[in-house]
């Protein structure tokens, strides 16, 4: 007699992947639905890297380690490829990092799968496809996108290259420290907390000293790492003296006491007020989630003497001291990036441990385990509701968003570009605006001014002359202009959004 199969059987051997699947889905609905318009516009820092980005792609300039471009010239490198195929556009520089933010949840799958279980690895991975914190800081063109990949990277090489001690893993954990010390100051931090902690564990295990053949090929790798950092910092010392104002990082007691409050407070009280990191001061997590990383850092603290524990907590608070020590918009969601897998996977311990003192109360009733099981569930899909709306209706539908996307800046390059008229055109903007429209339209004829510099503009009797103003420039470019060129009337454009005034055009017929 044939043997009968249940319906379905065969999903049990793809079960795993199939479950990863349908999160990267997930992810990808968060970082690819309304990519071309969400964020509204570009900011100087996106225009920056767009920048570099050019040079790269049209002159083969080497980025070097620049406050421009956040110090990291892997991110430029990598934008050189969108940018050279699809154009100089705001989508063409958010392209990779809505890609990195799907690998992340998947990378951050791996990672807490080998350290914990499948369980907190799903619970964490879900966390990082569906949270405002994580959707928002990888659909913008700044490289901690890059990081959020690259934690979890190191964290899972590191540990496969210590169990497995091949060759093979050394050289691939070589080369992911590689890309951190490319990737800015953050994967710098990254780099180095990875090798202390590696360091320490060998110390501990009297291991240090103890050479192989795929040690020593470690080694080496490890050495072109280092070199490859020296010189970096050797190159582009002139930058890097200015990298502690750059990032605002301060050493004064009060600062720091405020740094220190701010971060950790900005999880479930009062977030980010920067509208390009975060939604109006919102905490970083949901209640939910923000009460599961509490239940998640107690268990850590009780578990101590596991040293997996020991490590999540210890990195947690290195990856947030750039938070924590820097003066620019505390808390700054954006300096607290490094830290957002290991959050998760903390929020994600938590919510392990509650559903094991669920299971631990109800060991035989089945219908009561399935019903705390099922309160999880909901609970993370009201999370993806909140996450969903938080950015696509709320965030989205902000004047501020627009304002702090620069729409003004943008509205004006998009202005020059379909302008055909003749004679001489002035854009004139702040230093900050200027990089916006020079990068998204490049090869468009037009002068950049400064409000400061329109008087220096010749008369040139005859040559009729338009100047493109945004509203931040406005009113020393209105008063200097009515004075070089009186007679000529300033005319406002509309933003779409919400019928303000974002930019102004001032017509000069001689």
């Amino acid at each position: 007699m044939p043997k009968i199969h249940p319906p379905f059987q065969w999903l049990n051997r793809y079960g795993n992947w199939l479950s990863v699947s349908a999160l990267l889905v997930i992810a990808a609905v968060f970082r690819l639905f309304e990519l071309a318009s969400l964020p509204p516009g570009l900011y100087s820092g996106e225009a920056a890297v767009g920048l570099d980005a050019l040079n790269l792609a049209n002159h083969g300039v080497l980025p070097g380690l620049t406050a421009a471009n956040q110090y990291a010239p892997l991110w430029v490198w990598l934008q050189a490829i969108p940018v050279k195929l699809l154009g100089h556009t705001a989508l063409a520089l958010r392209l990779w990092p809505a890609l990195l933010g799907i690998v992340a949840v998947w990378l951050t799958w791996l990672w807490a799968r080998d350290w914990f279980d499948r369980r907190i690895a799903w619970i964490a991975a879900f966390l990082v496809a569906v949270t405002p914190w994580a959707v928002t800081l990888t659909r913008n063109a700044l490289p901690v996108a890059l990081i959020l990949c690259l934690v979890p990277l190191t964290l899972w090489v590191a540990t496969w290259a210590y169990h497995r001690a091949t060759l093979g893993w050394y050289l691939g954990l070589a080369a992911v420290l590689l890309a951190d010390v490319l990737a800015g100051p953050l994967g710098w931090l990254l780099a180095a907390a990875t090798i202390v902690l590696a360091m320490v564990r060998l110390i501990q295990g009297k291991a240090l000293l103890v050479w192989t053949q795929a040690r020593l090929g470690g080694l080496i790798g490890l050495l072109v790492v280092l070199a490859v950092g020296v010189a970096s910092i050797a190159l582009s010392w002139g930058q890097l003296r200015h990298l502690p104002a750059a990032e605002g990082l301060t050493a004064k007691l009060t600062a720091l006491s405020n740094g220190l409050v701010g971060t950790l407070t900005m999880f479930n009280l009062h977030g980010d007020e920067n509208f390009r990191h975060n939604f109006a001061g919102q905490p970083l997590l949901n209640a939910f989630v923000g009460l599961m990383l509490i239940a998640g850092l107690l268990v850590s603290i009780s578990r101590l003497s596991q040293r997996r524990y020991r490590v999540l907590l210890i990195l947690t608070g290195v990856l947030l001291l750039p938070a924590i020590l820097s003066t620019i918009d505390v808390p700054n969601a954006a300096h607290a990036a490094a830290a957002l897998p290991l959050v998760m996977v903390l929020a994600a311990v938590g919510v392990s441990y509650m559903l094991e003192l669920w299971y631990a109360t109800f060991p035989i009733n089945s219908a009561a385990r399935s019903t705390g099981q099922a309160v999880i569930i909901l609970l993370l899909a009201l999370t993806a509701f909140q996450g969903y709306a938080q950015y696509f209706r709320a965030w989205a539908g902000s004047s501020e968003t627009y304002a702090a996307y620069n729409e003004g800046a943008v509205g004006a390059a998009g202005f020059l570009k379909s302008d055909h008229s003749k004679g001489q055109r002035y854009l004139v903007a702040t230093a900050d605006e200027l990089q916006i429209p020079a990068y998204l339209d490049a090869g468009i004829s037009y002068v950049p001014l400064k409000p400061g510099q329109v008087a220096g503009v010749p008369i040139n009797q005859g040559t009729p002359k338009l100047f493109i103003i945004t509203a931040a420039a406005r009113d020393e470019a209105a008063r200097n202009l009515s004075l070089k060129f009186p007679g000529g009337k300033l005319r406002p454009y509309l933003s779409s959004f919400n019928n303000s005034e974002i930019y102004y055009a001032y017509e000069v017929a001689q």
